[in-house]
This record gives C-alpha cells, structure tokens and sequence, in this order.
C-alpha cells in the first residue's frame, strides 16, 4: 500500500473509532458531534474494510509495513537522525530521500503551571514516557471535557484498532485508546502532554505543534488499550505554549507531486542544516496525530534547491509546521 493511502486509512478509520464516520464519497468522513464516550464504537476489521472500499479508500494493510529500511527513526522530546537526506542541488533531476526522524517538537521543560498536584520528574521520563506523574483527580471525562491546568478541550475518548502512527512504526495494533483533544489557546501549542487514568492504569498522549483553535487525533503513546468497562478520569496536563511556529525566512518551501517537498535556501550563505516539521491534516480539518515528523537536509547551498521525499508525507493532506535552520549539522 502506498505511503498515501496508508495515512488517509488511519483518517478513516479514527474517524470510525472516535465519531460515527459518515462516507460521503472520495474518501471523506465527517464526524457526528453526538458521539458519546459511553459508546461502544470500536471498529472492527472487516467494518473498517466495508466502510473504507465504500468511500474509496480501502485500509487493506499489506505486508511491507515494518520493513521499509527507512522508516522513522524514533525520538521523545529531541532529534534523532537516521536516513538523512543526501546534499544534492536539485538540478532537475530528483533523488527520493526518504530518510525521516519522527519528533515530539517542543522544549519539555518549558512547561505550564499545573493545578494537580503531581510529582515533576526532574531526571527524565519515567517509564511509561510520563513528564510528570499526575496523581487521579477521580473527575470523569466526557465530551468536550476542559481541563483546569492547561488550554486544551478533550473533546472524545475512545478505543482504536489499525495502525499505530505515534512511533513512526506503523505496526498494526487493537483497541488502542485514542482522544480527540482541541487547542483552545490563541497561541499555538509547542507540546504537551496529557494524562488519563482508566480505572487504575494511567494513560499518556503527546501531541506537538498544534495551532491555535485547532483540533488533532491522538493515540496513547504506549499502545496501551482502553477498557470501557473502568471509569475513565482525569490526571492533569504537563504544556507549553508559543506564539508562532518558527518558519525560518530564509527558506522557501513547496509542495510537489508524489508527495515530495521542494526546498530552497533563499540566502547568500550555505546551511548545515534545516529540518522541516510537517504533519497531517484530514479533510474535515482535524490532524491526524499527536505526532510532528521531521525531515532533515544537509550542507544545503547558497541559492540551491533540494526536492525530498519523506515518509510519511503526503501532498494532499500533509502540512508543513515549522521550517529551522541550523549553523552546525544534526
């Protein structure tokens, strides 16, 4: 399966998962707002399948997924570099480098004041990738739940099976619990992290470089389930906001056919490096992931080109966060 229909699969079948996906042709879903957390509107398999070949998209997984030597390289908070692009002048001639390093962007110590009462991990991350562990408020989720400790709406909670996107990976997984969450700060979003206790196990999602007023589809980081069966409460949120997301002036940037992204270094000065961050945004308007992938050139020249081809990028829905330069390769 190609790269683009991999991740408009994903988009239906989160649709299914955390509203009613109504198909509307060419591949479209819109959610029903009367969607309730009580509900049980897992999608299985072969509903998935009849509802995606109805709309056009079918989300038959093939069995390459996994295997591709250039998958993302994984990374929590920080870069981390695997397959970077090559530092060729785009000439006309295109190489496709797909060399991608997923990234949680945003600086985790630059967070919010948070209400809850919980213990700052100052080392690191614990375990289960917590920022800080957040003891249960016991206050119950529902639709459109605003949390006291940051700027953000969850607007549904639900369980989700196909593929798992968070890491890069692409593994498929069952039941997965996944939210809905809202920006609802007038900056944007550098990073956060949200915590969700279900009965007793504590849930974690991360999303980076969400807009103002903007909306994005999460799933939990650890691939944990969701049972239906416990109560589902509220933790807190560990969050930091920015006023813009840095697009770099000295970058010109475009989108071309087969889900490339051409590249131009507007300056009179070489650049060690610059990384593009992008993700993916549905047709009705929310993004898919609380994950922001990242694309790498290096040593690109004064007034040069470079046209790249990341992995999980696609030119229809994919959209280009932030643009940074770097005066030392990374």
């Amino acid at each position: 399966m190609n790269k683009k229909k991999k991740i408009i699969g994903v988009a239906a079948v989160l649709a299914v998962c955390l509203a009613i996906a109504i198909p509307v042709g060419r591949g479209k879903f819109n959610f029903d707002d009367k969607f309730k957390i009580a509900g049980n509107l897992k999608a299985n398999s072969s509903k998935n399948d009849a509802e995606n070949n109805e709309s056009g998209d079918a989300n038959n997984i093939d069995g390459n997924i996994g295997s591709d030597s250039s998958k993302d390289s994984v990374s929590d908070g920080k870069n981390q570099d695997s397959n970077s692009p090559n530092g060729n002048n785009d000439s006309g001639s295109n190489s496709k480098n797909n060399g991608t390093d997923q990234d949680n962007v945003g600086n985790q110590n630059n967070v919010g004041g948070n209400s809850n009462s919980g213990n700052q991990n100052t080392g690191g991350v614990s375990g289960d990738g917590s920022i800080t562990d957040f003891d249960n408020t016991g206050e119950t989720i529902k639709d459109n739940y605003e949390v006291n400790d940051a700027d953000i709406k969850i607007q549904h909670i639900n369980s989700y099976s196909g593929i798992f996107i968070e890491d890069g990976s692409d593994v498929e997984v069952d039941n997965v619990a996944a939210i809905q969450v809202k920006n609802t700060s007038k900056k944007a979003l550098e990073f956060a992290q949200i915590q969700i206790y279900n009965g007793d196990k504590k849930l974690v999602f991360d999303v980076s470089s969400l807009p103002a007023n903007s909306s994005a589809i999460i799933m939990e980081k650890n691939k944990a389930p969701l049972d239906k069966s416990k109560s589902i409460t509220y933790g807190g949120t560990t969050g930091g906001y920015t006023n813009k997301l840095e697009k770099d002036a000295t970058i010109k940037y475009q989108k071309v056919d087969n889900n490339g992204i051409k590249v131009t270094n507007k300056s009179n000065k070489n650049i060690p490096c610059v990384r593009i961050f992008y993700k993916y945004k549905s047709s009705e308007g929310y993004y898919i992931g609380g994950i922001t992938y990242t694309a790498k050139i290096n040593n690109l020249k004064a007034g040069a080109s470079q046209t790249i081809y990341p992995s999980h990028f696609d030119s229809d829905g994919g959209e280009i966060m932030m643009i940074k330069t770097y005066t030392t390769a990374q």
